[in-house]
C-alpha cells in the first residue's frame, strides 16, 4: 500500500532515506490529490497487461507512447532528484523495486513511496523529483501523450503549464476519485 508523508527538512542529505518527521506526518491519497493534483492508481503488475486495466487507464488518459525504465545510473538519479516539472503529466507504473516521488506542496515536500503496482500521475506544471530507496533496484513503465517529453528545472514559474497548474490548485479543481 502506498504511503505518503511530509518530509523532515528538504531531503537533500541522504535522499534515499525516508526523512519522516518525528512524529511522522502522513497524508492520505485524497489529501495528496487535493493539495497537489497527484493521482495514484493501483494495478496488478502480473495481470494488468492482459486484464484490460492498464489499457483502460491508458485510453482514459490519452497515452499513446510508452517507455521502459530500468534502474537508473547514479548520474541519471542525480538529475531526476533535481526539482523540475514537465509540460505534460508524468505517469509511471512501478514494476519492480521501490522509489520516492517528492512533490512540492508550497514550501514543503510530500514524499510518496512507490512500489510494484503503483501508478503515479504527476500533473503538468507540478514541481517534483524522484529518487530510489536503498535497494537501488527499480523497473517501471512510463506513459506519455506526446513523444517529446521535456524536463524544466526550477525555477520554471513562467511556463504556461505552471501557471495553469497553479490556477487549477487555486480554483480547487482537483477532486478525488477512488481508483
Amino acid at each position: 500500500m502506498v504511503r505518503a508523508w511530509y518530509l523532515e527538512g528538504d531531503g537533500l542529505d541522504n535522499p534515499r532515506d525516508e526523512h519522516q518527521r518525528l512524529p511522522p506526518k502522513f497524508i492520505t491519497l485524497e489529501d495528496l490529490y487535493r493539495k497537489t493534483g497527484v493521482e495514484h492508481h493501483t494495478l496488478n503488475v502480473d495481470t494488468c497487461e492482459t486484464d484490460g486495466s492498464l489499457e483502460k487507464l491508458k485510453e482514459e488518459k490519452g497515452y499513446k507512447f510508452e517507455d521502459f525504465l530500468e534502474t537508473p545510473s547514479e548520474a541519471n538519479l542525480v538529475e531526476s532528484y533535481k526539482e523540475h516539472l514537465h509540460e505534460e503529466e508524468e505517469s509511471r507504473l512501478v514494476l519492480e523495486g521501490c522509489g520516492y516521488y517528492d512533490i512540492r506542496d508550497n514550501e514543503e515536500w510530500i514524499r510518496v513511496e512507490v512500489v510494484p503496482g503503483d501508478l503515479i500521475v504527476v500533473p503538468s506544471g507540478c514541481y517534483h523529483r524522484f529518487m530510489l530507496d536503498h535497494t537501488n533496484c527499480f523497473e517501471a513503465k512510463l506513459f506519455f501523450k506526446n513523444p517529446h517529453y521535456k524536463v524544466f528545472e526550477r525555477p520554471a514559474d513562467n511556463l504556461a503549464c505552471r501557471q495553469e497548474y497553479l490556477k487549477k490548485l487555486h480554483n480547487g479543481e482537483f477532486e478525488f476519485q477512488e481508483s
